[in-house]
């Protein structure tokens, strides 16, 4: 799967939450559990790059979880 394709399924599952919750709200993310493509080493590489474009505010960070 190329990069591009990678950010879309990150972005697309992100939308979909965003679609149903109220304008404002914090969304919860889990690098891992979200996607079935993409390990949460690739996610976490993608929520960060998103986060330092502007798309995206990434509010709370547990990678550690995932140590």
């Amino acid at each position: 799967m190329k990069a591009e394709e990678k950010i879309y399924k990150v972005l697309e599952r992100i939308k979909s939450k965003t679609d149903l919750a109220p304008v404002g709200s914090i969304i919860d993310y889990r690098a891992g559990w979200e996607t079935n493509e993409l390990g949460a080493e690739e996610e976490i590489l993608i929520l960060n790059k998103l986060a330092g474009d502007g798309i995206i505010e990434v509010t709370q960070n547990f990678a550690n979880e995932y140590m």
